[in-house]
């Protein structure tokens, strides 16, 4: 723990944060369709009877690598003296060492189905873990070093919408190639050229200071390695209930996300999933920023835990409509309420991380508020998942026959339900800093 140093803040424009979510952006198209669409065709093609476990331990250890990576490299990256900065080497690093993995993912991906290939598929998802956390780890830093805080709110929301229109972006162009012949591969030689872009826009156009005076104590990586892993939840419990928060609500939304593709095709029963998962996405995006910037304008004004409580609060409507429903026009609509509960919450959720953030080892806490992000990518397929199989293949397959193809997928919907409700439980000790309380913590 150190002084922190009196700081260079850029001229804080709606400019400035659009730049600055331009990296951001960039991950999200990457992550949005690898997730929800690229792996799982990927999984259901190799092993169609066992696609619910298998897709559970592929993003399982892919997630579990990302949590270790980004609490590691935060931690270096603070401590890092190199002239060009702390943040940028390692966004350079990372984004060029993606390539890479990437490109064998397309190729195992155009093989022969063969199941001798899912070990393989899961070594190289680790690998994209790893070197993209490599470069996001540091990133995320960007915004507590270069925002101001009573700014901070705006910049989320610039945040936010870089995610939403990622994602979107992400589901367009993944749902689009998956269905033409060597398709994988296309998709993965675009993302590739597409994360470089916005790697080297970010490193040229977002100004970092000189961090060869960096006054963080100097560590061995060995020493780094050991202190990314102590923390003390005491010294600052706001944050660390925020994370515990943020942890839950994120364990609703990726079980959601991640069998998406299965619901539509196996309980909707849609004829074409790659396009209906296409279109739901589609729908919550847009959603999605109509909630996002009105959320955002005001997390500068008013309780960002209010906005989350309402975002959870409309999110879950959503979810018991996809639950009940096996209409597509139906599941159509709760899209356009779930993306707007959506977009709201991921417009305060950067700000309530960085309104809470020790004023210290940035990039080693917004690891660990990142780590609320990746385990429960962990978590939720794995429940999910087993759950889902239980019910689709298990021992209740024929005690739940009468109620349709596919009601596992519902099971896992009301589990979603379940997170959120204990998300905003959890959030409630949370005292954040209301821009009227002149920085004291309030309720």
């Amino acid at each position: 723990m150190t002084t922190p140093p009196e700081r260079y803040y850029p001229p804080q424009k709606p400019s400035f944060y659009l730049r600055l979510s331009v990296y951001w952006f960039a991950l999200s198209l990457l992550w949005g369709g690898m997730i929800s669409i690229v792996i799982q065709h990927i999984v259901a093609q190799i092993s169609p009877d066992k696609k619910d476990i298998v897709l559970g331990w592929t993003l399982a250890v892919g997630a579990l690598v990302s949590t270790v990576v980004g609490l590691i490299i935060g931690t270096i990256s603070d401590r890092s003296r190199w002239k060009m900065g702390r943040r940028r080497p390692y966004i350079i690093v990372g984004s060029i060492m993606t390539v890479p993995a990437l490109l064998w993912l397309g190729k195992i991906g155009t093989s022969v189905p063969d199941i001798r290939l899912i070990p393989l598929l899961m070594f190289d998802f680790c690998l994209i873990q790893f070197w993209t956390n490599i470069g996001t780890a540091p990133y995320q830093a960007f915004v507590p070093d270069l925002v101001k805080k009573e700014n901070q709110g705006a910049a989320s929301a610039y945040m936010g919408m870089g995610s939403l229109v990622g994602q979107l972006g992400g589901l367009l162009l993944c749902g689009t190639l998956v269905q033409y012949p060597n398709g994988i591969m296309t998709i993965c030689w675009t993302l590739s050229i597409g994360f470089l872009v916005a790697m080297l826009f970010t490193v040229f156009t977002v100004h970092e200071e000189s961090a060869v005076e960096n006054p963080s104590p100097r560590m061995s990586t060995w020493q780094a390695m050991r202190y990314s892993f102590q923390v003390n939840p005491r010294e600052h419990p706001d944050f660390f209930w925020l994370i515990a928060s943020r942890f839950v609500i994120n364990m609703g939304f990726y079980t959601a996300t991640e069998f998406l593709y299965y619901y539509t095709h196996d309980t909707l029963r849609a004829a074409n999933a790659p396009k209906t998962v296409l279109m739901i996405m589609a729908i919550a995006t847009v959603s999605g920023l109509l909630g996002n910037f009105p959320a955002g304008i005001y997390a500068d004004r008013i309780s960002k835990k209010r906005i989350v409580y309402i975002a959870a609060t409309i999110t879950g409507v959503a979810i018991f409509g996809f639950l009940i429903t096996s209409n597509i026009i139906f599941a159509l609509v709760m899209a356009f309420i779930f993306g707007a509960g959506y977009g709201a919450f991921q417009a305060v959720d950067w700000a309530l991380a960085t309104n809470l953030l020790p004023d210290y080892d940035e990039a080693k806490f917004m690891g660990i508020w990142h780590a609320a992000f990746t385990i429960p990518q962990v978590l939720a397929p794995l429940i999910g998942g087993t759950v889902a199989y239980i019910f689709n293949q298990g021992f209740l397959k024929s005690a739940v026959a009468s109620y349709g193809p596919g009601f596992g997928y519902r099971v896992v919907l009301f589990l979603v339900i379940v997170y959120l409700g204990l998300g905003c439980l959890v959030l409630r000790p949370v005292r954040e800093r209301l821009p009227h309380s002149a920085g004291d913590p309030q309720e």
